[in-house]
């Protein structure tokens, strides 16, 4: 009888993993049309965008403000169905990550993981894939940028060193091109310091968030979409090392994301201070998204979850405010020590 049960419950698990594997298959099938589906919106976007951009050139003035407006609200209408088709897709993504988990687990231990240890699982593999993400996005932006402008350089010296052997090169153009060559080395020294500034902000230790949060906005600035409106105070109550980098990366994932995602028009950095804490808010009026609490995917929602994650681990409480075509608000507060509260109440008295 004990056998009977036993092989009975050994049919089910396998039952149990079939049905998983089917449920994988379809919402795959599903995914796939999903990812389909947002290529083609972001074709349409584009050929949009270059539509507005051939009417807007016209020489004849063929689109009036009305025209404009009503092109623009297509344009938002079509970037908005796209972040939510590129949301479900990670959605997707996620959930088959977790029913893989699963069936592998049931398989082999005859046991699926409870709700906590699932979670915990696609935390280290979003982390891990967002770590891949970024590795590939600076390597992109460093082709794109420093290692062109090398190249480019490598060059233009070589082509003057032919001309130099070849003697047929005069001492004007000579001069005009090195210092081209010296304008475009300096550009390229400019962009790595970027990088590196972006990467490990060394200007925390020696002059704290507001005065690095000013240097990282004056480089920022260049190639922000969105016209940027910044309030910050003269001043902040003292915080701790961990705090100041936790604030500071918010912050710049934050306007990174305002930068690849909204769309935005605007976009507000304010920090402020208050007697128990410092509360620091990145707003815009892009397309906006639906913020899920879910756990976090493959690529994009992992941002979300790493400054929720950065923020409590100094104490902090994160907090994230957007809808569909209403733009987004993140805002993260960071608690005082007792002894910046104390200096803060102190000031106060003597004023």
């Amino acid at each position: 009888m004990r056998d009977q049960i036993a092989q009975i419950l050994a049919d089910l698990v396998h039952e149990a993993e079939d049905a998983i594997t089917a449920l994988e298959h379809q919402l795959r099938a599903i995914r796939t049309r999903v990812d389909a589906l947002a290529s083609e919106l972001e074709q349409q976007r584009v050929r949009l965008q270059l539509h507005i951009e051939e009417r807007l050139m016209d020489a004849a003035g063929s689109l009036g403000p009305d025209d404009l407006a009503d092109l623009r609200a297509a344009e938002d209408r079509l970037a908005g169905v796209l972040v939510q088709a590129q949301a479900f897709s990670q959605q997707l993504a996620g959930f088959l990550q977790l029913l893989a988990v699963s069936r592998q687990q049931l398989s082999r231990n005859q046991r699926l993981p409870d709700l906590d240890a699932a979670k915990d699982l696609l935390v280290r593999q979003a982390m891990v894939r967002a770590q891949e993400e970024e590795r590939r996005r600076l390597a992109r932006e460093i082709h794109d940028g420093p290692a062109q402008v090398l190249a480019n350089a490598i060059l233009t010296v070589q082509y003057l060193t032919r001309l130099i052997e070849r003697g047929t090169v005069q001492i004007e153009t000579l001069h005009q091109e090195l210092v081209r060559v010296e304008e475009t080395l300096r550009e390229g020294l400019s962009e790595t310091r970027q990088f590196m500034f972006a990467l490990q902000p060394t200007t925390l230790q020696q002059h704290g968030l507001l005065r690095t949060v000013t240097l990282y906005l004056d480089t920022l600035r260049r190639n922000f979409p969105a016209e940027l409106h910044v309030e910050m105070p003269e001043a902040l109550p003292p915080l701790t090392p961990e705090q100041e980098l936790a604030a500071f990366r918010v912050v710049q994932e934050a306007l990174h994301n305002v930068q690849r995602h909204s769309h935005a028009r605007h976009c507000w950095l304010r920090i402020s201070a208050h007697p128990s804490e410092i509360v620091i808010e990145v707003a815009d009026d892009g397309q906006g998204f639906r913020p899920e609490p879910v756990v976090p995917t493959s690529s994009g929602g992992f941002g979300l979850q790493g400054m929720r994650e950065r923020a409590e681990l100094v104490g902090g409480q994160l907090d994230i405010q957007s809808q569909p075509s209403q733009g987004t608000t993140i805002r993260l507060r960071i608690p005082l020590a007792v002894s910046a509260m104390q200096q803060t109440s102190l000031r106060a008295g003597e004023s």
